[in-house]
């Protein structure tokens, strides 16, 4: 299970049938992603066909979502959506949740510093309106 997280309140994801158990299972508490059923590899962003040996079948695994940051970095401006205004400065980044396998997601840590590469988070969620949203903790020492 994730941890939860603020409650998301950002735009609403973009959700079709070929990644609605993605956002339904954050909603859960779960991390799913696709795992091809010919070559076994466990692939995202979600898609039709596997980017590694092309096969279109696949079956939903749950992964843990705990890793370590490869990047982050603080968005102190907001763009695109309006909504975006009311939430910075805010920590975004990707984490190595295991080996070939990125994720991205924003960053929640209670003391609000970009985190160094290498930095243990813990895989979390935050709540939506019948979906998720990907994201990451971080307890930082006072």
């Amino acid at each position: 299970m994730l941890r939860r997280a603020p409650t998301y309140a950002g735009p609403t994801p973009v959700i079709h049938p070929e990644n609605e158990q993605f956002w339904t299972s954050l909603a859960a508490g779960r991390l799913e992603l696709q795992r091809c059923t010919a070559c076994s590899r466990v692939r995202f962003p979600v898609a039709p066909v596997c980017y590694e040996c092309g096969s279109l079948d696949y079956s939903w695994k749950e992964v843990v979502g705990n890793g370590n940051v490869a990047v982050a970095i603080r968005v102190e401006r907001a763009t695109g959506d309006p909504v975006w205004a009311s939430q910075v400065p805010f920590i975004s980044g990707l984490i190595d949740i295991a080996p070939g396998l990125r994720l991205p997601g924003r960053i929640f840590c209670n003391c609000g510093e970009v985190l160094t590469r290498g930095t243990a988070v813990a895989g979390s969620y935050q709540p939506g309106d019948g979906f998720g949203v990907l994201c990451f903790t971080h307890d930082c020492a006072d």
